[in-house]
């Protein structure tokens, strides 16, 4: 779907790296592999979450400039995570399986067991 806005160029709405949807910041280190869900870096990093409206959305450059030198954080766009936004007691999650840690890029290496 094409949107024309004035004085701008146009926007396409269903890609999956547009910045106009924003991104999120995943913790590698923090993402449990029997997790139920992805743990994102809540906005202006304090602390972690699974709840999406805590974590963002950030522009592009934010986020990079927040993972500089960080090996255990990755960004991921939210208009990637749409086909796996699932709500669970009203919060907007994302859930911890093969497919989304696939697409967010973790090393299977990585994931750790939660006591």
């Amino acid at each position: 779907m094409e949107v024309k806005l004035p004085f701008s160029e146009n926007l396409e709405l269903n890609s999956s790296n547009n910045d106009t949807t924003g991104y999120y910041l995943v913790s590698t280190r923090w993402t449990m592999i029997n997790d139920d869900h992805i743990t994102f870096i809540r906005r202006r990093s304090l602390g972690y979450c699974y709840n999406l409206n805590w974590a963002g959305p950030l522009s592009r450059y934010d986020a990079e400039k927040i993972i500089k030198n960080k090996e255990t954080t990755l960004i991921i766009s939210h208009a990637a995570l749409i086909p796996f936004l699932v709500t669970v007691n009203n919060e907007l999650v994302v859930p911890n399986n093969a497919e989304v840690r696939k697409l967010i890029g973790f090393k299977a290496e990585s994931l750790q067991q939660a006591n």
